[in-house]
C-alpha cells in the first residue's frame, strides 16, 4: 500500500512538467497574442531546474526529504498561482516561471529518494521498472489534461499545474529522516559515467521523438503519421519496462555491462530511424530505441541506488534528472539544425560515447561497495 501511495505522489510530482509546454503556450497566446512567450518560459523553467537541481537534492538530504518535498510542492504550488496573477506583463511572468522551477528542480531526485523506504526488500528493482512504465502514462497524460482544462480559461491549466503540486503533498509517504553520520561521503564526481548514460539516453530519445514529424513528412505522412510514430515509440517502451520488471531482477552480471548494452541498442536502434526511408526499417528503429528506454533507466536508477551514500540520495538523483533534461534539451536542439537523418544519428553517436564511458569506467574500477542497509537487502536478492 505504501507503493502505491509513493507512486500516486510521484505521477503529481511529474504531471506539471508534463503540462508545462502546453499550458505555458496557452497562456502566452492569450496574453500577447503569440505562442512565442510560451516558448521562452519553458526554456527558463527547464533553465532553472537544471541549476537548482544539484543544491536543492542536497538541501532535502540535509533537512529530511520527506519534510522538505512538501514545503517544495508548496512553494511550487503558490508560484505557479502567482504566474496566473502577473497578467500580460512579460517580466513578472518569466520570474514567476523561473522561481517555480528553482523550486520544483529537486522534486524528482526528491521522490525517487523516498522509493527505497515505500517498497518491500526485493522488490525494488521491479518497482523501478513498473514506474517506467506508468511515466509514459504521464508523459501522454499531461497534454490531455491540458486539453480538458483549456475550456475553463486559459488560466485553468496553470491553476491545474499548481493542484497537481498541492495533491502531492497530500501523498508523500511519512518517512523519517535517517540519522546524520559520519565518515566516508564518496565524492558525486564518482558517478560522471552514470550521468553522461543519463545524458545520452535524453539526447537520442528527444531526437526520436521531436522529429516525430519530419519523420512523418519523409515517408508522405502528416500530423496524423507523426502520432503513430510516437505511439509505437510509446508502446514499445512500456512493452521494454514491463518486460523489465518481470525479467530485471532475476538478471546475473554487474548493471555497468547492462547499461552499455542497452545504450548500444538504443544506439543502433537511432540508426535505424534516420535511415529508415520505409515503414518497416522505421518501426523497427522506433521499436529498438523504445524497448530499451525502460530497462536502462531502471538500471541507472538501480546503479545509484546501490552506489549513493544515504546523506546525498536526494542529491545524487536530482542531478541524474538532471542530465536526462539537459540531453533531451541539446537533442531537441539538434533536430532543428540538422537534417532529418542527422539528428537521430547524433542522438546515436552520443549514446554510444556514454556506452563507451560506462565500459570504460567498468573495467578501470570494481563494483563499488553498497551504502544502506536497504541497497544490501536489493543486492543479495
Amino acid at each position: 500500500m505504501s507503493y502505491v501511495r509513493w507512486s500516486i505522489a510521484a505521477q503529481f510530482v511529474r504531471l506539471p512538467a508534463m503540462m508545462a509546454p502546453l499550458a505555458f503556450a496557452l497562456l502566452a497566446t492569450e496574453l500577447t497574442g503569440s505562442y512565442r512567450l510560451g516558448g521562452v518560459m519553458m526554456a527558463v523553467f527547464v533553465g532553472a531546474e537544471i541549476v537548482a537541481a544539484g543544491p536543492v537534492g542536497r538541501l532535502l538530504d540535509r533537512v529530511g526529504v520527506a519534510r522538505g518535498l512538501r514545503v517544495l510542492l508548496v512553494v511550487s504550488a503558490l508560484f505557479l498561482c502567482g504566474l496566473t496573477l502577473a497578467g500580460s506583463a512579460p517580466v513578472p511572468a518569466i520570474v514567476f516561471v523561473v522561481l517555480t522551477g528553482f523550486a520544483a528542480g529537486g522534486l524528482s531526485g526528491g521522490i525517487r529518494a523516498l522509493l527505497p523506504k515505500s517498497v518491500a526488500p526485493g522488490f525494488l528493482e521491479r518497482a523501478v521498472a513498473i514506474d517506467s512504465v506508468i511515466v509514459e502514462l504521464i508523459v501522454v497524460s499531461g497534454p490531455l489534461v491540458v486539453a480538458l482544462l483549456s475550456p475553463l480559461g486559459f488560466m485553468a491549466p496553470v491553476l491545474g499545474m499548481a493542484a497537481a503540486y498541492l495533491l502531492a503533498v497530500v501523498f508523500v509517504p511519512a518517512v523519517a529522516a535517517p540519522p546524520r553520520t559520519r565518515g566516508e561521503r564518496p565524492p558525486l564526481g564518482s558517478i560522471m559515467t552514470w550521468l553522461l548514460s543519463s545524458f545520452g539516453f535524453g539526447v537520442l530519445i528527444s531526437t526520436v521523438e521531436v522529429s516525430s514529424l519530419p519523420l512523418a513528412q519523409r515517408l508522405g505522412g502528416g500530423t496524423g503519421v507523426a502520432v503513430a510514430v510516437m505511439a509505437v515509440l510509446i508502446s514499445a517502451s512500456m512493452a521494454g519496462a514491463a518486460g523489465y520488471a518481470w525479467l530485471g531482477p532475476r538478471l546475473k552480471g554487474d548493471r555497468s555491462g547492462r547499461a552499455a548494452v542497452f545504450l548500444g541498442i538504443m544506439a543502433a536502434g537511432g540508426v535505424l530511424v534516420a535511415f529508415g526511408v520505409s515503414w518497416p526499417l522505421l518501426i523497427a528503429g522506433l521499436v529498438t530505441v523504445g524497448v530499451c528506454t525502460g530497462p536502462l533507466n531502471t538500471t541507472i536508477s538501480m546503479h545509484l541506488q546501490l552506489t549513493l551514500p544515504e546523506s546525498r540520495k536526494a542529491e545524487g538523483f536530482s542531478l541524474v534528472f538532471t542530465a536526462q533534461a539537459g540531453g533531451f534539451a541539446l537533442g531537441s536542439l539538434s533536430v532543428s539544425v540538422l537534417p532529418v537523418s542527422g539528428a537521430p544519428l547524433f542522438g546515436s553517436a552520443v549514446a554510444l560515447v556514454a556506452a563507451f564511458a560506462v565500459l570504460s569506467a567498468r573495467r578501470g574500477a570494481p563494483y563499488r561497495r553498497v551504502t544502506s542497509a536497504v541497497a544490501n537487502q536489493e543486492a543479495r536478492s
